[in-house]
C-alpha cells in the first residue's frame, strides 16, 4: 500500500432536475397567489405569464445556490447512517424548505426586484 492521504473528501448532494422544476412551480404558485391578492390575474397576458415565470426561475436559482452553499461539506456524518440516501434527502428537504421560505419573504419585501416591481410591470400593461 502507498502512503497517499485520501482523507480530504466529502459527500455532496447532486440536486436533480425534479427538485429544480418543483421549486419553479412552487414560486410560480406563490407569486400568482400574491398577485391575486392584489387583484391581478397573472394568466391574463403572455407578458404577465413570462414575468411570473422569470421571477419564479430567479427565485429557484437563488434557493438552489443557497442550498448548495449550505450543504457543502455538511454531509460527512451521513456516511455513517444506516440509510445514507434517506438522511441526505431529509437534509436536502429541510434546507430547501428553509431557503424557499426565506426567499419568499425577501421577494415580498424587496423594493428593487420583488413583488412590487412585478406588480408595477404587469399593472402598467393592464392600464393600457
Amino acid at each position: 500500500m502507498s502512503n497517499i492521504d485520501c482523507s480530504d473528501c466529502y459527500l455532496e448532494i447532486a440536486i436533480g432536475d425534479g427538485v429544480k422544476r418543483s421549486l419553479v412551480r412552487h414560486f410560480s404558485r406563490v407569486i400568482a397567489s400574491r398577485l391575486r391578492e392584489r387583484g391581478i390575474d397573472s394568466t391574463q397576458t403572455a407578458f404577465a405569464i413570462d414575468k411570473v415565470d422569470q421571477d419564479a426561475w430567479r427565485l429557484a436559482a437563488k434557493v438552489l445556490n443557497e442550498v448548495a452553499a449550505e450543504l457543502t461539506g455538511a454531509l460527512d456524518e451521513t456516511l455513517l447512517a444506516p440509510d445514507p440516501q434517506r438522511n441526505a434527502q431529509a437534509i436536502l428537504s429541510h434546507t430547501v424548505a428553509a431557503a424557499a421560505s426565506a426567499a419568499e419573504h425577501y421577494y415580498v419585501t424587496d423594493d428593487l426586484f420583488g413583488l412590487d416591481t412585478l406588480v408595477g410591470k404587469i399593472g402598467t400593461l393592464a392600464d393600457r
